[in-house]
């Protein structure tokens, strides 16, 4: 029998059943400590998530529940948990306290509309200009047309390009994220800062235009990962990293079912997501 669950043991002579010998292969690469911890979970609990209580998928790496280490404060080596792919990355570089307080706030923003709270987040360290190998640091706009900006729609003072100052960095770093966006995108961009300024399309908070390394930085994200018309909306780097591959309906979902999780306990009902398309790299778990 397994020494870790109890199953039987999938070849003669191994100690462990095939789950736990997959996970075992996994465990080398992390210090002994973490990993003699790590199985001590395993032992109590099972092969569930240390934040939800949702059992996790041990050999698909394309599932959204696929089991994966997290660092339960990032950039910190000495306690690593196991969690979802799909909860690895909402929570993207949030330490446990801060990753429950947004998902409260945004549920309570969606279900009565109150406003999100910034704060500040202390372990946040990325810098957007640099995702992907692809350099998106402002560039310079020249000089700017008579008329108004085609985005923001403030006023211009010359003829040679369509934007003011900072609408023209936004129109760069468009152009080098998604060059084949059609016209039409671009416009419902345009259309939504024109209507209500730089503030994210799904909560409606502020953003910043100038900081890459803000958790409320500006930028793009695709409305539905498998959506054709590839309609692309504004939101801040921390909501982007939250929504990862979901829809805004699947995205939504879990936030308000995370929070029914943390105020009343109450199970959280896997669906299936029709739009994640992530491949977990095993070797980099």
């Amino acid at each position: 029998m397994c020494c870790i669950c109890g199953k039987p043991v999938f070849v003669s002579g191994s100690r462990y059943c095939l789950r736990c010998s997959r996970f075992a292969s996994r465990l080398k690469r992390l210090p002994h400590k973490i990993a003699q911890e790590l199985w001590d979970y395993v032992r109590k609990y099972g092969y569930v998530c240390y934040y939800t209580g949702m059992p996790l998928d041990m050999f698909n790496p394309r599932s959204p529940w696929y089991c994966v280490f997290d660092h339960w404060a990032p950039h910190d080596q000495s306690k690593i948990v196991l969690t979802s792919s799909l909860l690895n990355a909402m929570k993207s570089d949030l330490s446990e306290e801060e990753f429950w307080y947004f998902i409260r706030q945004l549920a309570n923003f969606k279900r009565w509309h109150t406003k999100v709270r910034k704060k500040k987040l202390r372990f946040w360290d990325r810098d957007y200009t640099l995702e992907n190998g692809v350099d998106l640091r402002p560039q310079s706009c020249g000089n700017i047309r008579n008329g108004t900006c085609f985005f923001c729609g403030k006023r211009l003072f010359n003829n040679l390009t369509k934007y003011c100052l900072v609408c023209a960095k936004l129109a760069h770093r468009l152009q080098k994220e998604s060059p084949q966006l059609s016209s039409e995108a671009v416009e419902n961009i345009g259309r939504h800062i024109r209507r209500y300024g730089y503030v994210c399309y799904y909560t409606k908070m502020p953003l910043d235009v100038t900081n890459a390394r803000s958790p409320w930085y500006c930028v793009f994200n695709r409305w539905n990962p498998n959506d054709p018309e590839r309609k692309v909306v504004i939101t801040s780097a921390l909501l982007n990293a939250m929504k990862s591959g979901l829809s805004e309906r699947e995205f939504w979902y879990y936030i308000k079912a995370l929070a029914d999780y943390k105020e009343k306990g109450k199970q959280i009902r896997k669906k299936k997501l029709v739009s994640w398309n992530r491949l977990y790299p095993v070797e980099d778990s």
